[in-house]
């Protein structure tokens, strides 16, 4: 009998911060798709995004990348 090989543990991946990544822009929404659902809220809940107790993951992601963009054009 062939022994199988244990299976392989995935490792979550974090976003960079927009700082580290030196564009000055916020994170993208390949950034944002790697972090959980509460991980989301959270930043939602930093930017004070209205709706966001009803939102589902990928509106999160949206409602965060568009954040991200119109807080970039408010700020120059």
């Amino acid at each position: 009998m062939r022994r199988r090989p244990p299976p392989r543990r995935r490792r979550r991946r974090r976003a960079r911060a927009s700082s580290a990544s030196g564009s000055g822009r916020g994170p993208g929404k390949s950034e944002l798709r790697q972090l959980s659902k509460a991980e989301l809220y959270e930043r939602a809940t930093e930017q004070d995004l209205p709706g966001r107790s009803k939102m589902s993951r990928e509106e999160l992601i949206d409602a965060l990348a568009r954040a991200g963009r119109r807080r970039k054009k408010s700020a120059a």
